[in-house]
């Protein structure tokens, strides 16, 4: 498989740009699989703080190392602190299979940038290809390269992402291996570390940071602006930090079903002002286009609670988790209200704890090079199809020199038990028996013994044969079936092996030997 990982992010460009093509995400796995030639197949990720577009590709003449190739310090590509700024570094190419072919880079950001509104040439993606996209792809899964190291959301996003894909008809079958094992290894670090344990997440971190500027969240109250991805995760969180009093406000009349499944207080949609006076935390994350908080809408707000609290209230924090911003960038000169965004957010972001992180990037390199191993081995399938088609072929002749057609067996006719015809073939010593009447299967009912060719065959008494059995000729068929099978296992395990190993070429050689050169080499690259 032809792997590549393109993607934007926090680090580079920076959420500014994520959230402009986090607006033009959907529908373009279909669109980019339309307007890119070679593309086979393509996963669209599109998180709070990244769009990774992992694509399944036909192989590119430019195999050189490109300048369009940029791994980010730290993710797992780079191997550095996961703690990452948002500049980038080139890096040498390990080898051809890794490279990252520019043409393909250029044309997806070219095509993403017309989509997003860019300037032309002025999106730069991260861009890996072959075995360093697929690592980086479960490294991502499992939270190694998320802005909060270790969050546990991550994972069902990407799982979500390949439905999405699934769906719209762009999940090729080397992609649905790739998810399927950044999937495993996700639940592995889950298991067998405790990187994720501490409910780590965008929210969770954005609420701790807001909890800073409030007194004891248990005598606090709160507003949930939006009913979007972020927002039942944000109830969670509060909830687990004793805030209980919370009500949810939707300007698409979603609030009371929203209320209902999660056991809040719905706004009604005239509300808003009034909710926001009796609120101390405002978390909005409806992320669906301009700022629904705007200062016009907030001012008044803030005024009114500091004249209610005598001019010594507490302030009005809000917490605005939406990529596209929920809130005016002007909102945060108000006295009286503190103003939280993903950008403060990622400047509070804690290190995870270095021992935990640490056994997460071992599993995650011990299941991609165990997946790299699983992949050499499939190399072999083209060679292994040839050696079963070889073998079924021989099969198929042995099965058709069974068939007992009048026109090809001499043989003497005599009444049966039952008054139906009954065949007899006698050569060598050996007996075909054949009843001329199909089986329920369809089948014509076949005794053999010890027979020769049917040219051979020589006129038996009926006592020399009553007591033989008989067989029908799918019985026969499965018989050699079954029998081909135990003699392809081992060649087909010794072949993925050989395939893991490196040794392609003399398994193959080797087979070409045995079977013949006509039969097995020339139908392989």
């Amino acid at each position: 498989m032809t792997t590549h990982l393109l993607s934007a992010d926090y680090r580079l460009p920076g959420l500014d740009v994520v959230a402009r093509l986090g607006a033009v995400a959907p529908g373009l796995g279909p669109d980019l699989l339309e307007a890119v030639p070679a593309l086979r197949g393509v996963v669209v990720l599109s998180t709070c703080n990244r769009l990774a577009l992992l694509i399944d590709a036909d192989s590119w003449a430019d195999t050189g190392c490109p300048a369009a190739l940029h791994p980010l310090p730290g993710s797992a590509a780079h191997g550095s602190d996961s703690r990452a700024s948002a500049t980038h570094g080139s890096a040498a190419c390990a080898s051809p299979a890794d490279a990252a072919p520019s043409g393909l880079g250029e044309a997806v950001a070219s095509f993403l940038a017309e989509r997003a509104g860019l300037a032309p040439g002025s999106l730069r993606l991260s861009h890996l290809a072959g075995a360093a996209a697929r690592r980086e792809m479960l490294a991502i899964a499992a939270g190694l390269s998320s802005m909060v190291v270790g969050e546990a959301q991550i994972v069902g996003q990407v799982r979500r992402a390949a439905e999405t894909a699934a769906a719209e008809g762009t999940l090729s079958p080397d992609l649905v291996r790739i998810i399927e094992r950044a999937s495993a290894t996700a639940r592995r670090v889950a298991h067998d570390t405790e990187l994720s344990s501490q409910g780590r997440s965008v929210v969770a971190v954005g609420i701790d940071q807001a909890a800073g500027h409030l007194p004891p969240l248990i005598g606090c109250r709160a507003l949930i602006v939006g009913t979007g991805s972020y927002a039942g995760a944000t109830v969670a969180a509060l909830r687990a930090r004793g805030l209980t009093d919370i009500a949810v406000f939707s300007a698409s009349n979603r609030a009371e079903t929203f209320a209902a499944g999660h056991d809040l207080r719905a706004v009604p949609t005239d509300s808003l002002p009034e909710a926001m006076v009796r609120s101390d935390l405002v978390v909005t994350c409806r992320g669906v286009g301009g700022p629904v908080l705007t200062a016009d809408v907030v001012a008044p707000v803030a005024a009114e609670r500091l004249r209610s609290a005598g001019g010594a209230g507490r302030p009005l924090v809000i917490l605005d988790l939406a990529l596209t911003r929920d809130v005016d960038e002007a909102v945060r000169a108000l006295p009286g209200v503190v103003h939280l965004d993903l950008p403060g957010v990622r400047d509070a972001v804690p290190d995870a704890e270095v021992r935990q992180v640490d056994a997460a990037r071992a599993i995650v390199d011990a299941e991609a090079d165990d997946f790299e191993r699983t992949l050499a081995g499939r190399s072999m399938d083209p060679l292994i199809t040839t050696l079963r088609s070889h073998v079924g072929k021989i099969v198929t002749e042995e099965i058709e020199r069974l068939r007992p057609l009048q026109s090809r067996l001499p043989a003497s006719t005599v009444p049966s038990v039952d008054g139906r015809a009954e065949a007899r073939v006698v050569a060598g010593g050996g007996v075909v028996r054949a009843n001329s009447a199909s089986g329920a299967d369809g089948t014509i009912a076949v005794s053999v013994v010890a027979s020769e060719t049917a040219s051979e065959a020589a006129p038996e008494a009926p006592s020399q044969v009553s007591d033989e059995p008989v067989i029908t000729l799918a019985q026969a068929e499965r018989a050699l079936h079954h029998l081909a099978a135990r003699l392809l296992h081992q060649p087909t395990v010794m072949a993925r092996r050989a395939g893991q190993d490196g040794h392609e070429d003399a398994y193959r050689q080797a087979l070409e030997l045995v079977l013949g050169l006509d039969s097995i080499g020339g139908t392989h690259d």
